[in-house]
C-alpha cells in the first residue's frame, strides 16, 4: 500500500512538473510576442496548456477569452483535471480570471448527440 501511494505521489509530481513547464514556455512566447497578449493568443496559449497536461489533454474542453477572462465549457475526465485546468488557464500570462465550468465526466465513454 505505502509502495503504491509512492508511486502515485511520483507521478503527479511529474504530470505537475512537465504542465509548468509547457505554460512557462507558453508564457515566453506571448512575452516575446509584445506587450499585452489579445484574447486569441490567450485563448492559443490555454488550449496549448490543456493539452500539454496529462491530467487535460483528453479531456473535451472548449476554451472562450473575452477581454482577458477565460471560461472552460465541456468535460474534464476527473475532478483533479477539472482543477488542473483552471489552475493552467490561471498560469498563463495576461489572464485576467478564470470561469471553470466544466462537468467532471468519464470521457472514454461519453456519447457525442447526434446533430440536429
Amino acid at each position: 500500500m505505502f509502495i503504491m501511494r509512492r508511486i502515485l505521489q511520483v507521478l503527479a509530481l511529474a504530470v505537475l512538473s512537465a504542465s509548468i513547464s509547457a505554460v512557462a514556455a507558453m508564457n515566453e512566447s506571448v512575452q516575446t510576442a509584445g506587450d499585452t497578449p489579445n484574447d486569441v493568443q490567450l485563448q492559443t496559449a490555454v488550449t496549448e496548456a490543456m493539452h500539454a497536461s496529462e491530467l487535460t489533454a483528453n479531456s473535451l474542453i472548449v476554451v472562450h477569452v473575452n477581454q482577458g477572462e477565460v471560461t472552460l465549457e465541456g468535460a474534464a475526465k476527473s475532478p483533479l483535471a477539472r482543477r488542473e485546468a483552471t489552475r493552467l488557464a490561471e498560469t498563463v500570462l495576461g489572464v485576467k480570471g478564470v470561469r471553470n465550468r466544466l462537468s467532471v465526466v468519464n470521457t472514454q465513454n461519453a456519447e457525442i448527440p447526434p446533430e440536429r
